[in-house]
């Protein structure tokens, strides 16, 4: 048994983020759900829509922590490259998830577009991350959890990861 502890890292994604349109809430959430589980949130970045930034980003997080969380970039929109950068960030390829295709076209149903479906691209070899509570899969490649930059969205995803994390002895203070 090692003395080290679990560590992470945070990659918060988007444009809108460095120019000040919005403001992050995600990494106050994640911050906290990890120093309730013992984990060391030892680093975090704010970095522009670039694939090539983001894919960097990861592959240095995930030899580095034993988690890194990603937040932002995914989604039927103009923007979404962290799924693409992650799979690089591995040497993998993207691929639609049948589960993932059957979940939006159900919820879509006859108002499916094409641009939904892109939210159905995940990494080869990811891990879709579901409970009762939460069945709309969070994305899980090796160590890096790809979430939304929704924040009421994110802030759901948080039941998931402290289900795979679980629980180490929390820090108090």
């Amino acid at each position: 048994m090692t003395d080290r502890p679990r560590t992470a890292r945070a990659i918060i994604i988007g444009n809108e983020l460095l120019t000040g349109k919005i403001a992050d809430k995600n990494l106050a959430t994640l911050a906290g759900v990890l120093r309730r589980l013992g984990v060391v949130l030892e680093r975090a970045v704010v970095i522009p829509d670039v694939a090539e930034i983001i894919e960097r980003e990861v592959r240095e997080a995930a030899l580095a922590s034993s988690w890194v969380f990603t937040s932002g970039g995914v989604g039927p929109t103009h923007d979404d490259l962290t799924v693409a950068a992650v799979a690089s960030a591995f040497d993998e390829e993207v691929v639609v998830s049948p589960e993932l295709e059957a979940l939006i076209r159900l919820a879509y149903g006859d108002r499916l577009r094409e641009g939904h479906l892109l939210m159905a691209r995940v990494p080869r070899g990811c891990r879709l991350v579901r409970s009762d509570e939460i069945p709309w899969p969070a994305t899980l490649m090796r160590n890096v959890w790809v979430l939304p930059g929704v924040p009421e969205i994110f802030e759901l995803k948080m039941k998931l990861v402290e289900e795979i994390v679980g629980a180490g002895i929390p820090f108090v203070s």
